[in-house]
């Protein structure tokens, strides 16, 4: 039986990604000055402003608004004529002591074993499970959308292609049958580009090797 499996990942200019980079880069310099940190960071990009939400319970106070013009101008934006704005707050004393230390440690419990002292926290990540479609151990429309969207990122960055612009995304679909991939059959390549850039693209269905 044939089966149409499709997949999307974006550069790391997309509005999406950009947020995950903001927050990811906030945690990492927290973590660098105290392991301990607690950080849960929302961040919004929209319409020339960028907003850093949530709660950060640290021995270090980030440059909040210093990391965000790094990471635009690591990407390839340029922080002028962005507003900035920062709603950060320290974590609730009450989850923050049901992280630190949980209750079967506070009541000095038998079953309080090192594994256990750590209380439940609100962060989850959530992920599917391996295959053996790629050596990335991943499917392979998820592989060949990301490498997709690497691709496009480093012709920008080395100027092999002149004129894109950071944000960007793929979508790749794969034909299957019986539960294996066996054809490329589309993908679309989104860029942002300058004005007068104008890009050319052709569609065929290609097979897997």
């Amino acid at each position: 039986m044939k089966r149409f499996y499709t997949a999307e990942a974006v550069t790391d200019g997309h509005p999406d990604k950009l947020c995950d980079i903001i927050a990811d880069s906030i945690l990492d310099a927290c973590l660098r000055e105290d392991k301990n940190s607690h950080v849960a960071c929302e961040v919004l990009a929209t319409q020339g402003n960028i907003l850093v939400a949530g709660e950060i319970t640290s021995q270090c106070e980030p440059d909040v608004f210093g990391i965000v013009r790094k990471v635009l101008g690591d990407i390839g934006y340029s922080a002028d004529g962005i507003h900035l704005d920062a709603l950060v707050h320290r974590q609730s004393p009450d989850i923050a002591k049901a992280v630190s230390c949980s209750v079967e440690k506070r009541k000095s419990l038998p079953d309080s074993a090192s594994e256990w002292e750590n209380g439940a926290g609100d962060q989850g990540v959530m992920i599917g499970y391996a295959c053996d479609e790629t050596p990335q151990m991943m499917p392979m429309p998820v592989v060949l959308a990301n490498r997709i969207v690497r691709e496009l990122s480093a012709c920008r960055k080395s100027s092999y292609i002149t004129g894109i612009l950071p944000d960007g995304k793929a979508q790749v679909t794969v034909e299957y049958e019986d539960g294996r991939p066996i054809r490329v059959e589309s993908v679309v390549v989104s860029c942002q580009h300058e004005e007068e850039k104008r890009l050319k693209m052709k569609s065929r269905g290609y097979p897997l090797p």
